[in-house]
Parts: structure tokens; sequence; C-alpha cells
């Protein structure tokens, strides 16, 4: 039973795009590399689980400048056998649209910081699942072993379709595309990818219905949803759990009461949240990086 862990390190800025909040405030910019990535470590050593975390570069260039706390929490995760992937540098949702030459040098500048602060990053996740053949050989071109931005569930595609018209309806603009469709369709376990020369790693759905198994739906979702997710999730022989820093957000203690409203998950206390998450985890007994999961 193969059981994988990844965590997206999506900052604040991330949020505020998606749901056209503009700029945050500098003070909450640290505050996933700074506040939630620690309680992942703390949290994954309780469980046995050594984890790909997925970093956006501008993020941990900005932490590197202002102290580099976060750095030397990503250190401590790199010691304690989890692995780093690559986010891109900037994070742009239209990243997809981008020439190849503007892709390779984003890559490659993520890249370098984060080889750095001591990674060998094997892996790629793109902002907001899109990712395409183009991409990807970019990618390749790193000499990377494997792209993990798939998650095969038609049904957050619909719903997130639904959640930017609604947007819109408000006068509001989110920086998340409409354009991606092909990341939510596709094969739900780990296949070659012979044109690119990489290895696709999804992220799991669930089986018939094809649900998104990720932490916004399993630790905060509809309580139906999440109990039937979660006890489908017991018994997968393949299962890739996504996370994001934010999953282990304290509204409160970390500054972020503004995104509860917008963000669901948020509305259920951390405490519970960090339950949750406890309980998946003890259930699959532990859990791997996504590099050491295609060495098997």
């Amino acid at each position: 039973m193969s059981t994988i862990v990844s965590v997206d390190l999506d900052d604040v800025a991330c949020y505020h795009d998606v749901h056209d909040l503009g700029d945050p405030e500098p003070e909450r910019r640290g505050v996933i590399l700074e506040k939630t990535l620690p309680r992942f470590l703390e949290l994954f050593a309780e469980h046995k689980v050594r984890a790909t975390f997925f970093v956006i570069g501008r993020d941990l260039e900005r932490d590197l400048s202002s102290g580099g706390v976060g750095a030397a929490l990503l250190r401590e995760a790199l010691n304690a056998g989890h692995e780093l992937g690559n986010h891109s540098f900037a994070h742009a949702y239209d990243f997809a649209e981008w020439s190849s030459t503007e892709i390779y040098a984003d890559l490659t500048r993520c890249d370098a910081i984060l080889r750095d602060i001591g990674a060998a990053p094997r892996g790629f996740r793109a902002p907001g699942y899109g990712h395409h053949e183009r991409m990807l050989m970019q990618v390749a071109a790193l000499g990377y072993h494997y792209d993990s931005s798939s998650l095969p569930s038609p049904p957050y595609y619909l719903a997130k379709l639904g959640a930017m018209a609604w947007m819109r309806l408000r006068g509001r603009r989110s920086s998340s595309r409409a354009d991606n469709g092909r990341a939510f369709v596709g094969m739900a376990a780990p296949h070659y990818l012979p044109t690119a020369g990489l290895w696709e790693v999804p992220m799991s759905a669930s089986p018939g219905l094809r649900l998104p198994m990720i932490g916004t739906t399993m630790l905060g979702g509809p309580e139906p949803l999440r109990q039937l997710l979660c006890q489908q999730a017991k018994s997968l022989s393949y299962f890739h759990l996504e996370l994001h820093g934010i999953d282990l957000a304290d509204p409160a203690a970390d500054g972020l009461a503004h995104l509860v409203g917008l963000q669901p998950g948020l509305k259920v206390p951390y405490a519970t949240r960090r339950e949750r998450l406890a309980k998946i985890l003890e259930s699959r007994g532990g859990g791997q990086t996504i590099f050491s999961a295609l060495q098997v």
C-alpha cells in the first residue's frame, strides 16, 4: 500500500490573487513558511511521514532577505528526510501561457534558490494544477524525474468554474484559470510520459465519482463527504494526499481571519483539522515523498 504526502507551501499572496484581494500586508507574507510549516514538521515526525514540500521561489527569496526563518525550517525538513520540490518562482496562474524560454527561466530561478539552501529538487508542481507538454519539456530540461500537477477530478474543476463565475457576478475576478481542464482528467496512478521523459504522479481522487481527496475536502469539507473520503482513503492501494500550508493555519493566531469566509476549511478550528490529518496519516501507517515512492 503506497501513501504519498505532498504539501504546497503557497503563501497568503496566492489566496489574495485567487480571491481578488490585492496585495497582502507585509506581516502576513511569511505566515506559511514561518508558522504553518513547523506544524507540519511536528505532526509528520509524530506519524512517521516523509513528505514532499513544493516551494515557491519568490517566497523563499523574500524569506532569505528578511532573516531566513522559513529557510532554516526548510533545511530542518531536509535533515528530517523530507523532499523539496519546485513550485515555480513566480507562481503565476497564467504560467502555461508563457513562452518556453520564460518558463525555463522561472523554473531555473526557483531551482537555484532551492539548491542554495541544500536541496536537490527532482520534481515540479505547476501553479493552479495547470500544465501542458511544452511546460513539462522545460521541467525535463532541468533533469527532473517527475511532474505532480495532475488532479484527475472533474468535479473539482467544475466546482472551480462555478466559484469563478460567482466571483464575476459580484464584480470580482480571480487569478485562477478556466482553461486548464486537462489537468483534471486522466490516469489516477503514476505513469510515465515518454514524450517529456518524466513520471506523472497524480494527486488522489475518490473511486467512481472522482472527488478530490485533498486537504481542502478531507480536513474541512462538508461532514458527510469528508467522512466518506476518509473511509475510502483507508483501503486505496495508491493514495497521494495533497495538502496546502494553509490547511494547518490558525486564522486568529496567524492573522488570517479575513480569509475564513473565503477558504471554507478555515471555518473548522485548527486543532480539529490537525487531529483529522493525524487520523488519516495513522490509518495509512505514515507516508513517503514522491521521489522515494518512484524508487520502489
